[in-house]
């Protein structure tokens, strides 16, 4: 993956840094040490700024994050004007685009605050006397705005996408899973975007769902083997309220959107969506098992160009409704 150099060269720097006796590390107000790499240009990091960073922690000679068996992807968030003493977010606004940090937190330290102060929350079991955190991170980017941040968090996300093997193998693998039942039963469906499969069952009017539009719907999920995980078509699972959300901007998964685009208000079309396009092996519901393809009745309501003052959106359960 693209981002993988650069959280390389943080990390780097770290090690660099614990190489090197003669370091002299600054302090934040809270006491932490950290030695700042600091670029020649590039965009202040201010309260309210949405970034992006390579981030890597670790205990020992233990990685705390990213967690075991997870690639290093990017960190995206929002910066409060608010800190924590003795804490990364110390130095967050002192940051601009392109300057890397590398800090470290004792484990005394925060016993000897913990023992002064019994409400604390205690330290996780595996924080021993005599070991320290190790932080590196990389300021890569400082978004101008949100919409900004939402479209390089969901290019990354791709781009991860695109680069796993092991998805793309389960991909491939699951797809002709479902063309086969296709075939086998006699039902016309296309496939689109990244490989899910449509039946369109009833054309609709204008306009056409597309990123950016509000769109409301009705849905049913299930299992290649029939079992329903949840719907708002009837009452069986306590909501009936349409789903509404914006298309390309809500946590929806992707099979489940991009099955939706380019149908039009008024349209009844059934999803079959391979599991890496579903719920992978993340499954939500014990409904749902890990990996498994699923199917997906939609009839669209409405289609607009930005949502209700009301929102529509219901708290669908069992992990449904594409979420």
């Amino acid at each position: 993956m693209r981002f993988s150099s650069q959280l390389f060269s943080v990390v780097a720097i770290g090690l660099a840094v614990s190489a090197c006796n003669s370091v002299d590390y600054k302090k934040t107000k809270g006491g932490m040490p950290y030695q700042l790499f600091s670029s020649e240009k590039g965009d202040s990091v201010k309260p309210g700024s949405i970034i992006k960073i390579a981030f890597n922690q670790k205990i020992k000679d233990s990685t705390m994050y990213p967690p075991a068996g997870q690639p290093a992807t990017p960190v995206y968030f929002q910066v409060t004007p608010d800190s924590q003493p003795y804490d990364i977010s110390e130095v967050l606004t002192h940051l601009k685009e392109g300057d890397s940090v590398y800090a470290v937190q004792l484990i005394d330290t925060f016993m000897a605050r913990i023992a002064k102060n019994p409400q604390s929350q205690p330290l996780p079991p595996q924080f021993k006397k005599g070991d320290k955190i190790v932080t590196t991170l990389k300021v890569m980017k400082v978004f101008q705005s949100p919409q900004e941040a939402q479209a390089d968090e969901a290019q990354e996300r791709m781009n991860a996408f695109k680069n796993d093997n092991k998805i793309q193998q389960q991909l491939t693998a699951d797809q002709k899973k479902i063309q086969d039942y296709l075939t086998q039963n006699g039902i016309q469906a296309q496939k689109v975007g990244l490989g899910t499969f449509v039946q369109v069952l009833t054309p609709g009017a204008e306009p056409k769902v597309t990123d950016g539009k509000y769109v409301s719907l009705k849905y049913k999920g299930q299992t290649f083997a029939g079992t329903v995980f949840d719907t708002n078509m009837d009452n069986s699972f306590n909501h009936t309220d349409p789903l509404g959300f914006v298309v390309g901007g809500s946590p929806m998964i992707k099979g489940f959107e991009e099955g939706i685009k380019g149908l039009g208000k008024g349209a009844k079309a059934r999803l079959y969506i391979p599991s890496p396009l579903a719920y992978g092996a993340q499954s939500p519901s014990p409904d749902i098992k890990a990996n498994e393809n699923l199917i997906f009745d939609i009839e669209v309501l409405d289609v607009t160009n930005q949502a209700p003052t009301a929102n529509m959106q219901p708290s669908p359960n069992n992990g449904g409704a594409g979420r």
